[in-house]
């Protein structure tokens, strides 16, 4: 049940700074197979905080160049225009195809989740395309990346969003690493239409 803020915020801005941080912990539980526990947390400038908080599980299994992954996500996300809460039950399935040659990682992900809780339970479809550069071995900072990701929402029957995202991957520890990476946002429906996002993900791997 959504709780609702005393505040409106009626006068939402259309564009946005935000910080978003998030925290992955895998497990390997067997040789292709693992399981990632993911916390995200989205803090905006002009809107009411947090705007988002999630918490899931991912399951991975490892087919040669093929990664087939299911997730269950809950998410706690706020109106931009109200402040009113809302949860959103979203499961997730994706089939992602990767290659490396050298030192160039190349991946595509094709993703279908459903948003239960949102009028309709709507369905969309996301495209991901990722390329990792690796610096260095044995060097702190590992990869230089970029990926991009077109969002189609089946309800509206169109492309909705994208975003643009470039960033930098560090090697913390044996086991951990750290992304800091820039993200443009933009949105056909919904407020704010476009986001500038600085983002931080902490990588840590259980062995």
């Amino acid at each position: 049940m959504a709780a609702y803020s005393s505040i409106a915020f009626a006068d939402a801005p259309s564009v946005d700074s935000q910080l978003w941080s998030e925290l992955d912990v895998t497990r390997t539980v067997g040789a292709d197979l693992s399981a990632t526990a993911i916390v995200t947390t989205r803090l905006g400038n002009g809107l009411p905080n947090p705007t988002l908080t999630a918490g899931g599980l991912q399951i991975d299994y490892r087919i040669g160049a093929w990664m087939i992954s299911g997730t269950g996500y809950y998410v706690s996300v706020r109106s931009a225009e109200t402040g009113a809460r809302i949860g959103v039950w979203l499961p997730a399935a994706a089939l992602t195809y990767g290659i490396d040659t050298g030192r160039l990682a190349l991946s595509d992900r094709n993703r279908v989740e459903q948003l239960e809780g949102l009028p309709g339970s709507p369905t969309r479809y996301r495209n991901r395309a990722s390329a990792y550069w690796q610096v260095a071995d044995g060097n702190e900072l590992a990869d230089v990346f970029i990926t991009n990701e077109f969002f189609y929402d089946f309800s509206r029957d169109r492309w909705t969003r994208n975003r643009a995202q470039a960033g930098l991957q560090f090697q913390m520890g044996a086991d951990t690493k750290l992304q800091v990476y820039y993200m443009r946002q933009n949105n056909t429906y919904g407020t704010p239409d476009r986001l500038n996002v600085l983002g931080l993900t902490v990588q840590i791997e259980l062995k």
